[in-house]
């Protein structure tokens, strides 16, 4: 017995063949390392390569598209014809990128190449690309493959304006005394001279009245109104301004005075007859800063438009004669069908009811969809003391229920007028 223990006790303290018991333990570890940084520059080097190739991809379509647009052969063709051009190149750019790039992803499996506009107008193009890529060590996953994915946009420079068809006035006659003219113009917020923030201003409507309930136009200008095209290049927006005159919805002679210019260009089959009106406001109507004494007020709504989430919000400016801080008196409410905005409808979506605060319109106004635009005529003051109006109250001479003046008009839609040669990828 004591033999077997000493034998024992030698065994133990016998260090002879350690190192290549010490490797052995090691070798499976190491060569697994090797195998996971293999794996890993294979997929490192299979996305680099598919990057490269939806990068080219992208640029080559857009640089087609471009070239298509701005051919001089072209000019004489819609839109709609040239695109159908742009559509036949796209699908030989794809077919010709997608083989090149199968090629290189001959060491994976479920290989997609894919290709699709970005927006509806067809000026950024998307390209993404996916290979499910072979892993040869599997120590941290049971997963076979490694997904490798790349994707690229290419957008195209180009120019735009905004069209909108003519307000369509709702109840022009309801609940409102005073005479109201809606005008449409652009608003450009990056316009360093203030002066010349609101340009390209047009009458469009207004709520005159013969005085026997029937509307009329006040001027055969709203017969053919042409809506101001704001430059989205630029960064305009569609705004509304509407001039107010209290107490005179059926008296024409405290209306704007318009005057018509009609101008005649060219010759022979150029030849070109233009009509255009200027108008003026009433004059001597805002002489007081006491309100009680005036009778015209100007409303600019000043429309901003956030770039992320597409909605619109309104910078009202107050009175020009600055009585009052600036006042949203408009409320907007966007709608799927032109019924929807109007409150006479049954189902419509817009709010009623008296002594509210207005608010905008919390869903986009994209092409395809109409706007309900309501204004309180008379602006709302809170917080005014009884001896400012006297017969009106502390701050009150409106019922504040937006639906004095009521406009439903189309959500205005891009339209390209132009395209440059700059192309870029946006990620």
């Amino acid at each position: 017995m004591a033999s077997l223990l000493k034998n024992l006790r030698e065994f133990r303290a016998n260090e002879r063949g350690n190192i290549a018991l010490l490797f052995g333990l090691s070798l499976v570890p190491m060569v697994g390392a090797a195998g996971v940084a293999v794996d890993y520059g294979v997929a490192s080097n299979m996305k680099t390569s598919l990057q490269a190739e939806v990068d080219a991809t992208a640029l080559d379509i857009a640089k087609a598209a471009v070239d298509i647009h701005i051919d001089a052969a072209n000019k004489t063709k819609t839109q709609a014809e040239r695109q159908a051009l742009v559509d036949t190149k796209v699908t030989q750019i794809m077919a010709a990128r997608t083989a090149i790039a199968q090629t290189r992803a001959t060491s994976g499996s479920n290989f997609t190449f894919t290709g699709a506009w970005a927006d509806d107008l067809k000026t950024a193009y998307n390209v993404a690309a996916h290979v499910d890529v072979n892993r040869n060590v599997r120590l941290l996953s049971s997963q076979a493959t490694t997904g490798v994915t790349a994707t690229a946009t290419a957008a195209m420079k180009y120019d735009a304006v905004l069209k909108s068809s003519k307000p369509e006035m709702l109840r022009p006659g309801f609940n409102a005394g005073d005479y109201n003219r809606l005008y449409a113009y652009c608003f450009n917020k990056n316009e360093l001279d203030p002066t010349k923030r609101r340009t390209k201003e047009t009458a469009v409507t207004s709520n005159g009245s013969n005085g026997s309930g029937a509307e009329v136009d006040t001027n055969e200008i709203f017969s053919n109104v042409v809506m101001p095209e704001c430059d989205v290049d630029k960064g305009e927006t569609l705004s509304w301004r509407l001039l107010n005159v209290r107490n005179a919805r059926t008296n024409s002679a405290r209306w704007p005075k318009d005057t018509k210019t009609t101008t005649t260009t060219g010759k022979g089959k150029n030849k070109v007859t233009v009509t255009t009106w200027t108008s003026a406001d009433p004059t001597g109507e805002n002489t007081s800063t006491n309100p009680q004494n005036r009778t015209l007020y100007n409303h600019y709504s000043d429309t901003l438009v956030n770039p992320m989430s597409g909605l619109e919000s309104y910078q009202f400016t107050g009175d020009q004669m600055g009585y009052y801080a600036p006042i949203n008196i408009m409320e907007t409410v966007v709608c799927s069908t032109k019924e929807l905005c109007n409150p006479d409808t049954a189902g419509s979506i817009v709010p009623k009811g008296d002594n509210r605060t207005p608010t905008p319109a919390s869903t986009k106004c994209e092409a395809g969809k109409f706007m309900f635009i309501g204004f309180e005529d008379r602006p709302y003051v809170p917080g005014r003391a009884a001896s400012d109006y006297t017969t009106w109250g502390s701050g009150y001479w409106t019922d504040r229920d937006y639906e004095d003046v009521t406009f439903v008009v189309s959500c205005p839609s891009k339209e390209i007028t132009g395209y440059t040669q700059k192309i870029w990828l946006t990620k």
